[in-house]
């Protein structure tokens, strides 16, 4: 750290910054994005930064509804000699996509998607190449590689998926089938139905839900990284499942002997064959059908980009949303540097919005009652600085979900790359005599930077666009990684270190660390 006695310039980029959050696809709740960024910025700014911090909420008023965001107050001390604030906000756009699209609309979303990047294989193609910087000449290889990934994603994946859940989905169709499955087990649990039989059946059920009780609050435990604010009640009540648990067990054991209960052929139907096989057709059927209305229809109701759509009013909303969070911030005068954070369809809202404030500040001015509202001058606009985009799927998106054009309209395809044009590499198109130029402010000052993880399927480099900076982040749980960079230090430290803190300030805790880490190095080579 710097010498808390020597003159300091003040450790973060503004003394009055702002953030912008934006959460991604499932069943996200009001202010849980809040919470997890404020949490994590807090403790990053406090703990790795040596800040002498103070938090406090925001209520902000709004047109129906009051938004209420957290503010970090930075007091003076040797790390910050003078006084500053940084505000954190959320734009929640979670129930713009609920109950949009059931289970079966979404399937047959993802069976049509599958087959989008075969059908603009030329597209697509041309895109891979541009991003790559090969030259033309090997455009032939590049397409024997890029058409054998496709193929075996489709006879390795989705055709053997397709085909499981095609068969669950015809099995669950017909609730006579299930009915039929659970006959031959029922004669025989008719038995634990009747006085004093179905006491120690009862004993046990209760014993077999303290230990369902015991495994969630374990599960609470292992995910947490930070101090629980149940204090010891969570820990109590961890003890009093095993004890229960156990508890129950014993005495379901005491009935079942003192009523002469054989509970063996209640154990055989349970887990015989007849049984398993429809409670995981039926398990696995909730999971997907979850799996299909909670994340993936989400995906399906925003990337929707044909205007005749009956999701696209739904996208319109998310996207007419955060842009006015966004410019509001961008239009108050106390803030003068403003991050934006997108994570997984958080961040293609994220992009989206950028492009959407972009095209509106670029707009000829027409009628009074046809302008957008919070028209945003350039000192405004500029007052975005950064974009930190995690967990991203915008490679992805762009290459299943963008709206393509016929080979032949060169016109239409240049007003939609204009459209969404920041920070997306040039396509490599030969537009012949229809090319037209233009010139739009692309936020020069803003630094981008994107966190990703291998073992998150969900993120990439983001290859088709011009990033900054990117940071790959190493996670275990391949599923679990997606939501990892919530709890992980490293990555506020990074966000911190490439977004907020002044460079000055990275520069002299680098050195600071370097010169500690000689003197560790020649005290250990001396003794």
């Amino acid at each position: 750290m710097p010498d808390p006695g020597s003159k300091q310039s003040f450790p973060l980029r503004s003394q009055r910054m702002a953030m912008l959050v934006i959460h991604g696809i499932g069943e996200q709740n009001p202010y849980e994005t809040l919470d997890a960024f404020a949490r994590g910025i807090f403790t990053c700014l406090k703990e790795r930064l040596g800040l002498n911090l103070e938090l406090s909420p925001l209520e902000i008023a709004l047109k129906d509804w009051t938004q209420v965001g957290m503010r970090i107050r930075i007091r003076p001390d040797g790390a910050a000699p003078q006084q500053g604030i940084f505000d954190l906000f959320e734009f929640y756009w979670a129930p713009e996509t609920e109950d949009k699209l059931s289970w079966k609309d979404t399937l047959t979303w993802l069976i049509r998607t599958d087959l989008t990047p075969l059908r603009y294989f030329a597209d697509n193609l041309q895109q891979i190449i541009r991003a790559s910087n090969q030259p033309q000449a090997s455009a032939l290889w590049e397409a024997i590689k890029v058409y054998a990934r496709e193929i075996l994603r489709i006879v390795l994946l989705y055709i053997p998926l397709a085909a499981v859940l095609l068969w669950l989905l015809t099995w669950m169709l017909h609730p006579r089938n299930i009915w039929q499955s659970l006959q031959p087990i029922l004669a025989p649990l008719d038995v634990y139905t009747h006085w004093p039989k179905v006491l120690p059946v009862v004993a046990y059920f209760l014993g077999i839900l303290m230990v369902w009780f015991t495994v969630q609050s374990a599960s609470s435990l292992l995910r947490r990284r930070g101090k629980t604010i149940q204090g010891w009640a969570e820990l109590i009540w961890f003890v009093l499942a095993i004890v229960s648990a156990a508890v129950f067990f014993v005495i379901g054991n005491w009935l079942s002997i003192h009523f002469a209960v054989d509970l063996n052929p209640l154990i055989a139907a349970v887990f015989s064959k007849a049984m398993i096989f429809p409670l995981v057709a039926l398990g696995f059927a909730a999971f997907w059908r979850y799996v299909l209305t909670g994340y993936a229809a989400d995906v399906a109701v925003y990337v929707t980009s044909d205007a005749k759509s009956k999701n696209y009013a739904a996208r319109s909303a998310i996207l007419a949303g955060s842009t006015a969070a966004l410019k509001r911030i961008l239009a108050d005068p106390q803030y003068d540097h403003v991050v934006l954070a997108g994570h997984s369809l958080g961040s293609v809202i994220a992009y989206d919005t950028i492009n959407e404030v972009l095209d509106q500040f670029n707009a000829s001015s027409g009628p009074a009652s046809d302008q957008p509202t919070s028209m945003l001058g350039l000192e405004q606009l500029q007052k975005l600085r950064g974009l930190v985009t995690f967990g991203s799927p915008l490679d992805k998106i762009y290459y299943f979900f963008r709206e393509h054009v016929n080979e032949d309209q060169a016109i239409r395809a240049q007003i939609l790359s204009m459209l969404y044009s920041f920070r997306k590499i040039p396509s490599g198109r030969e537009y012949g005599p229809f090319k037209f130029t233009y010139s739009f402010p692309q936020l020069d000052q803003l630094r981008w930077v994107n966190a990703w993880s291998l073992m998150d399927p969900v993120s990439g480099k983001l290859t088709f666009y011009k990033v900054d900076d990117r940071q790959s982040f190493w996670y275990w749980i391949p599923g679990y990684a997606h939501l990892s960079y919530w709890g992980d230090p490293k990555f506020y430290g990074y966000l911190a270190e490439q977004l907020l803190c002044s460079p000055e300030f990275v520069r002299s805790r680098q050195h600071c660390q370097n010169g500690e880490q000689k003197k560790a190095f020649r005290k250990g080579a001396t003794s």
